[in-house]
């Protein structure tokens, strides 16, 4: 399934496992372009709605904000490397949410401080603070052709009540 909006039509969900009742894997694929950014946040967010995480919740939207980031750092850091970048959106065996973004770059991201001038640079910031709020965390795991930076969030945030 290749999703088909006017500005990005380069998206393509490659897997999904699970049953028709129960999708809890998709894997979307996407060429290395700032452009196509827009069109994998969107098909992001339209999954985690069909699995029934609700529309209005920060989840849903913190989800769509840490996917912008770490795709973009893939697209600005290792695009020239990557013929498509990877992403995963799952959901653990413990019910962490999990967000994978892969690409054939082995370095790993670090938060940098960024003078108040510059127009990037925040990416891995915005996602360490966003993680933090919501107990979960982010992780890098090596691969021989690159890496998947993986973002772990329990399904709320860690300051709301059960």
């Amino acid at each position: 399934m290749e999703f088909q909006t006017p500005a990005h039509r380069h998206i393509e969900m490659i897997t999904m496992n699970a049953t028709a009742l129960c999708r809890t894997d998709r894997t979307f694929s996407l060429p290395p372009s700032a452009a196509d950014v827009p069109g994998v946040r969107s098909a992001l967010v339209e999954t985690l709605l069909e699995w029934g995480v609700p529309e209005d919740g920060e989840l849903v939207h913190t989800v769509g904000l840490i996917a912008s980031e770490l795709v973009t750092n893939a697209v600005n850091h290792a695009g020239v490397f990557t013929p498509r970048i990877v992403v995963t959106l799952r959901i653990g065996e413990d019910g962490t949410l999990e967000l994978g973004v892969r690409d054939n770059s082995r370095d790993v991201p670090r938060p940098t401080a960024a003078s108040p001038e510059a127009t990037h640079g925040r990416g891995t910031a915005i996602v360490d603070a966003l993680l933090t709020e919501f107990g979960g965390g982010l992780t890098a795991e090596r691969h021989p052709d690159g890496k998947t930076v993986w973002a772990r969030l329990p399904g709320r945030p860690a300051h709301q009540d059960p």
